[in-house]
């Protein structure tokens, strides 16, 4: 009856957009999104080349190096990243897998959980609250005759 009022308490998540994965161009910047994370990304430099930051699953993992092209970096990237994200894997696999570019679809939110009685009787209040205040405003808002 008044569950259109209610807040819903459950989990209701927060990503509306899809998640990102493979290669993705901001800027001048070249990107490598692993699940909704950032794992390499190429920036230009002073000296011509790029700067490469590689950041794989463990904080001891990230290595910064140059390199001369944004062809050999991408491709120095794929195999180190997919090496450590998918040992399980035979190369070639990982880097397919790894830079598959489709976006992940976000779930579907939970639902909430049923309101309880206090904010029944909550709701309750505010709706009658809220009409007799409705109430008295057009009646304030009628015109009166002489």
């Amino acid at each position: 009856m008044l569950s259109h009022m209610l807040p819903s308490l459950g989990y209701q998540g927060f990503r509306t957009a899809p998640i990102l994965s493979g290669w993705v161009q901001l800027g001048e910047r070249w990107v490598l999104w692993w699940n909704g994370r950032e794992v390499v990304s190429l920036t230009p430099d002073r000296a011509g080349g790029l700067r490469m930051t590689l950041n794989a699953l463990k904080m001891w993992q990230t290595r910064s190096v140059r390199v001369v092209s944004l062809r050999q970096g991408k491709r120095f990237a794929e195999r180190w990243c997919a090496a450590r994200l998918y040992p399980h894997l035979p190369l070639r696999e990982a880097v397919i897998r790894l830079t598959e570019n489709t976006p992940i679809k976000p779930t579907e939110p939970l639902p909430g959980l049923p309101p309880t009685r206090e904010q029944l009787q909550q709701a309750r209040r505010l709706a009658e609250a809220t009409a007799a205040a409705a109430s008295r405003v057009r009646e304030a808002l009628e015109p009166r005759l002489p």
